[in-house]
């Protein structure tokens, strides 16, 4: 009899739990959908029991628990008696920006002696996309205007010279010689003469999307900051009416044209939704667009990893005629390694007659970036 039993009760305990599986119901929510850095969101997980079965252990894993939201998801371990359900909310901080998978990630279901265990796996996570702050930049040190060759050539030594073709408005960078005077005291405000001969200014901005070799909160740290800080530039040149080349590499190249304010936010949304996902280094993209530039402009580099190689794209496009501006977020601060080689290259970078700005990890990125 006993012998029946121990055959019996391993058996029954399979196919219950086998119910259990097939039978449980969840629901899983997030009471915002545009989120921006620095907001709390609040995650409602339900789980049910409709059967007249006792559901005696779950144990439910979520996503959150192995990124920046390791501290505000907690596991569940429950039972649920027939026809009830238990509901659970997480306040959720969303301290950097980025793309996230958050919510349930698998529920284990176990029977009454402790023998079996079957795992669900979420087909499809949840997943939710924290938008940068939009930083506005009162100047950044871009160059406004292009010369052509033979202009050069034509240039007086103390003053330009050229067929007036344009004027506009002052922007961040343009030289004193360039004011029209006259007008600029008509208007009260400073007007700048366009020649025929000068192109105007435009910006080629690389940002490095590569996933580095990192910690999963380290790596979200850096990539919120190159985030930021290329969402910055690019918001800085399009209030200022200067056309933009935006060149993003993820899964595959994505090249963004925008040319006024009002291009702004489809900028913002495709670059805010980008993974940082490849291993291709800035230096081998950035090397394919400088070498098949018509036009010189002013170039933007924005990474947290500098090599020589990068060092040679950027030693290239200053010789070659780019107003060249590397924006280095260094991961000092948070690694606790000092890389001496990066450290090197961007005090050699202005010798070479590129702008570099360091940014640490605790920098203010308006502060920085307004520095001449």
């Amino acid at each position: 009899m006993i012998f029946y039993v121990v055959l019996i009760l391993p058996a029954a305990s399979f196919i219950y739990t086998l119910i259990i599986f097939y039978r449980f119901k969840y629901f899983q929510e997030i009471d915002k959908k545009f989120i921006i850095k620095g907001d709390r969101i609040n995650y409602i997980f339900t789980i049910s029991n409709e059967d007249f079965l006792f559901y005696p252990y779950l144990h439910v894993t979520f996503f959150g628990s192995k990124t920046i939201f390791n501290e505000q998801f907690k596991k569940i371990n429950l039972s649920l008696l027939p026809h009830k359900e238990m509901t659970y909310t997480f306040e959720l901080y969303c301290r950097y920006s980025g793309n996230y998978e958050i919510g349930v990630e698998k529920i284990e279901i176990g029977d009454f002696l402790g023998i079996f265990k079957f795992t669900y796996k979420v087909p499809f996570p949840l997943s939710i996309i924290v938008y940068p702050r939009i930083i506005v930049l009162e100047r950044f040190r871009l160059k406004t205007d292009f010369t052509s060759e033979s202009y050069s050539s034509s240039l007086n030594r103390h003053e330009e010279t050229g067929i007036l073709e344009d004027v506009r408005k002052y922007a961040y960078g343009d030289t004193l010689k360039k004011v029209h005077w006259k007008l600029s005291a008509k208007l009260n405000e400073i007007m700048i003469k366009q020649f025929q001969s000068t192109t105007e200014s435009s910006a080629l901005i690389i940002p490095d999307f590569k996933k580095n070799d990192y910690t999963i909160e380290q790596n979200t740290v850096i990539e919120d900051k190159i985030l930021e800080s290329t969402i910055a530039v690019i918001n800085y040149c399009l209030n200022n009416w200067i056309p933009i080349s935006l060149i993003c590499y993820s899964k595959e190249t994505l090249e963004i044209k925008a040319g006024n304010p009002t291009d702004f936010s489809d900028v913002y949304n495709n670059v805010s939704q980008i993974r940082f996902a490849h291993t291709l280094r800035i230096s081998d993209i950035a090397d394919v667009y400088v070498k098949n530039a018509t036009a010189k402009s002013n170039l933007i580099l924005c990474t947290a990893d500098i090599d020589y190689s990068l060092y040679n794209v950027i030693y290239y496009a200053s010789l070659s005629g780019f107003n060249t501006i590397v924006i280095y977020i260094s991961p000092e601060e948070i690694t606790g390694i000092k890389n001496e080689v990066a450290e090197a290259i961007i005090s050699d970078i202005p010798r070479i007659g590129a702008k570099v700005y360091k940014m640490n990890i605790n920098d203010d990125i308006k502060t920085v970036l307004e520095v001449e």
